[in-house]
């Protein structure tokens, strides 16, 4: 019997989530530091890879709720509302969202190598 750590692992939402927080960092920021918050524009590429945006969800729509938050970046906690929000607005199913956002897997032309635990 093979071992588990030989088989392939695959992302979940909160996997996905660390790694889209820490794509397109401004050079200005740490290339050390890792992110445990989202920035709206690493948001925005997640949902434009898996096809949510331009339809049936906008930049603006996402713009317009981010900033409710008034905060720079998002926890995942936030991020999950944020997510919740934009179901009711769009009339989307969340758990298909989540689904979604997990089947776009990582971003396109991340240098990185992605690490799934």
């Amino acid at each position: 019997m093979a071992d588990d750590e030989d088989k392939p692992k695959k992302h979940t939402l909160d996997t996905l989530f660390q790694v889209y927080c820490n794509y397109k960092l401004a050079a200005a920021e740490l290339e050390t530091e890792e992110f445990h918050s989202i920035l709206l524009s690493q948001l925005d590429s997640w949902l434009t890879q898996a096809r949510l945006m331009p339809a049936p969800i906008t930049r603006i729509q996402t713009g317009l709720i981010y900033m409710r938050y008034k905060k720079w970046r998002l926890e995942y906690e936030d991020f999950l509302e944020v997510l919740q929000i934009l179901c009711s607005e769009s009339d989307l199913n969340y758990d298909q969202l989540k689904e979604t956002l997990i089947a776009a897997g990582p971003p396109l032309g991340a240098t990185e190598v992605v690490v799934v635990k």
